[in-house]
């Protein structure tokens, strides 16, 4: 099975109005923003979406609005805590995804559960699916064995993203390259993504700024390492001012991207908390001070 997904694949966020309510015309400026800055990879109703804040319905428009206003590689996360749920957004993905992305059970499980469900998932998914490794979140990790068993198996597994900081789960997942794509939720991994031996990497926080990644990512392929290296300082330090303020990576990249695109709203919703006026002020002033005259240009 195979799907042209091209690094770095930008995780988009999910743009509510100020009825709560999901912003679909605001959704088609960040996808234009996007492919402006060159991505050709998108995933969709994943973490950066707040997936677990939306209802299975929010989820099917979702993907359907995406789909009309991208025309490059959808993965479509429909991952849930229900068989049944991820099951029936699989189904309707079919329509309008190019693949599935799946993540661990969260709440319940051990090892033995979490095998267990996606055997039940991909028993009756057909279509390519990537497995999805967010331990700090889930509360589970998928090993390399269980991701070693299941790939025997079931020939629709096509990759893995892994966002999970423990290089030894990531080594024993790249042990299993070429037959599964391994993808990085590791904003500073770009540059380094053949020392690591992965395929590339997703990026969520840096969908404001993607034209960096893409930038990383074509340098690397082009073998231009200080290129991508340069890149890469500049994303750095995007990401370290990140991590200076106190918000979630989400509500940060809703901030970033609304001095991108002027009116963006930032609304996140609950347990999650918006940047406040202050905090917008300063991650405006920080991109248009020490990023965007920095941009690469296409």
């Amino acid at each position: 099975m195979d799907v042209e997904i091209v690094s770095p694949v930008v995780a988009s966020v999910t743009p509510f109005g100020e009825s709560g309510r999901v912003d679909h015309g605001a959704l088609a400026d960040f996808l234009a923003l996007s492919a402006s800055a060159g991505v050709r990879s998108m995933l969709v109703g994943g973490t950066t979406g707040e997936f677990p804040s939306l209802t299975v319905g929010e989820r099917r428009t979702l993907l359907e609005r995406s789909r009309a206003s991208w025309a490059g590689t959808v993965i479509a996360h429909v991952g849930a805590t229900a068989v049944e749920d991820v099951v029936a957004l699989a189904d309707h993905a079919r329509e309008y995804a190019d693949a599935v992305a799946v993540v661990a059970p969260y709440y319940f499980a051990d090892a033995t559960g979490v095998e267990a469900f996606f055997r039940q998932v991909l028993q009756r998914v057909s279509m390519p699916v990537w497995l999805y490794n967010f331990p700090r979140h889930t509360g589970n990790v998928i090993s390399g064995a269980v991701l070693e068993r299941l790939a025997a198996e079931f020939p629709q597994l096509v990759g893995v993203k892994e966002s999970g900081k423990d290089r030894d789960v990531t080594a024993a997942m790249t042990a299993l390259r070429p037959r599964l794509s391994v993808y990085l939720g590791d904003d500073g991994a770009g540059a380094r993504v053949r020392a690591l031996g992965v395929d590339g990497v997703v990026s969520g926080a840096g969908g404001p700024v993607a034209e960096l990644p893409v930038a990383i990512a074509r340098a690397v392929a082009r073998d231009d390492l200080p290129r991508a290296d340069a890149a890469q300082a500049i994303f750095d330090r995007y990401s370290a001012f990140r991590r200076e303020i106190p918000l979630s990576d989400i509500a940060f990249a809703k901030a970033a991207v609304a001095t991108r695109l002027p009116g963006f709203p930032v609304a996140v919703r609950a347990p999650l908390t918006a940047a406040d006026a202050q905090q917008r002020r300063s991650i405006d002033t920080f991109l248009r001070e020490r990023i965007l005259d920095e941009l690469p240009t296409l």
